[in-house]
């Protein structure tokens, strides 16, 4: 019965992954959706989005904003967006969200190169894929 309860909490302690702050940088770029899960575990997935998450960096503190991928290449932007800050806190990494129009914290569950996981306080999780857009046509 103790190698049971050893093994299970060996199991769970390491699906509970650690961000490393210092490849936070990681988060610079474009993400899009891919999906999105409530607390009851129900999923909405986005299968198409021309809208894309543009976060940008440095020294834990920047910005995000929504970008319209267009035919052309380009992205139509406007001037709204959400300040951001990363908040490092007892193990955890959160990022605060703020403009004129509110705030919100997310926690920062996975973050590779190619995948991000954002939690709302509401336990809302928002799965994101790393997009590379070549822009150089």
């Amino acid at each position: 019965m103790k190698n049971i309860i050893l093994l299970l909490f060996v199991i769970f302690s390491s699906c509970s992954q650690k961000i490393d702050v210092s490849k936070i940088d990681f988060i610079n770029g474009y993400w899009q959706i891919q999906k999105v899960e409530d607390a009851n575990g129900n999923e909405k997935e986005y299968k198409i989005n021309e809208f894309y998450d543009y976060f940008e960096v440095k020294k834990n503190i920047g910005f995000h904003k929504k970008v319209q991928w267009q035919p052309t290449n380009k992205f139509l932007v406007n001037d709204a967006q959400d300040n951001l800050k990363i908040i490092p806190k007892d193990d955890k990494v959160f990022l605060e969200f703020y403009s004129q129009f509110g705030k919100h914290k997310d926690e920062l569950i996975l973050l590779s190169k190619n995948e991000m996981i954002l939690e709302s306080k509401e336990k809302v999780k928002f799965y994101y894929d790393k997009v590379i857009i070549n822009t150089n046509k």
